[in-house]
């Protein structure tokens, strides 16, 4: 009876607290470890997120304003930290989106108003650049490369993330105000081998100097003024002919009458 006694109050041997505490030291660690990682990879994936949701809108939004532009007045392959984009609407022309490396953040600007962040403070812009290329026959491409980073020092939140991508304008120009030259008499419509197809006008059209039709430009170069025609000139309506003036300043109009007769008559000058 003594010995049960004796038995019933021992309590753990040594040996038994070392190995219920090392059994303990390692649970611990382990669950530590687990927390630990589950907590890291939360705020990874929450950087990523952030990132990702402000690469989605960003991307979106360029790939919007230049599809519906008019005009991409980028240097054709010459990359910039600026996209300019000329609209429709003077409210909104010139739309710029650019890189402001002040502030590290993507800006829009549209016509006189204040420019607005596309990335806020959460993200750092460390890239970004766009360039024009022109596509003979169709509309000119825009490629835009940027990247974003989790602004923080933080270094198992740190993510980055990179787009690129390539933007057809697929709208046709149109203005709702005059189309001037920044300087007179310096810039050209087209070229000798860049020419354009068609033009409509419904008005008057004022040539200061030459007019050559269907020739080159090296026809009409040794010209002071005037028209060199290289074809035929049609009058479809037998009354309408060339207003001819005289030195003594009366003018002219002269007419082919049946028979291939030419006729003159008196006509008020031009």
């Amino acid at each position: 009876m003594k010995n049960l006694l004796k038995d019933n109050n021992s309590g753990f041997t040594l040996i038994e607290l070392l190995i219920y505490a090392a059994i303990f030291s390692v649970s611990a660690v382990f669950l530590v470890n687990i927390l630990t990682s589950i907590t890291q990879t939360q705020i990874k994936q929450t950087s990523a997120n952030e990132v990702g949701q402000q690469v989605s809108f960003v991307s979106n939004t360029i790939q919007r304003l230049v599809r519906e532009g008019s005009v991409i007045e980028n240097d054709s392959g010459v990359a910039s930290s600026t996209i300019k984009i000329r609209t429709t609407a003077s409210s909104t022309d010139p739309t710029l989106i650019y890189w402001d490396q002040t502030n590290n953040t993507i800006q829009l600007r549209q016509g006189s108003s204040s420019p607005i962040q596309l990335t806020n403070e959460k993200v750092v812009v460390s890239a970004f650049s766009a360039t024009k290329y022109e596509n003979p026959g169709g509309n000119a491409v825009v490629q835009v490369d940027f990247a974003l980073a989790v602004n923080t020092t933080v270094e198992r939140a740190k993510v980055t993330k990179f787009w690129r991508g390539a933007i057809t304008r697929i709208s046709a120009a149109t203005f709702d105000s005059d189309l001037l030259p920044n300087t007179s008499n310096a810039l050209n419509l087209g070229g000798a081998g860049s020419t354009w197809k068609d033009g409509f006008f419904n008005g008057a059209v004022n040539i200061i100097g030459k007019l050559g039709v269907s020739t080159q430009p090296s026809d009409i170069s040794g010209m002071a003024s005037g028209i060199k025609v290289n074809g035929d000139v049609s009058f479809m309506a037998s009354a309408n002919g060339v207003i001819l003036k005289a030195p003594n300043g009366t003018c002219y109009r002269v007419t082919v009458i049946n028979g291939g007769t030419l006729a003159t008559a008196t006509a008020t000058c031009p």
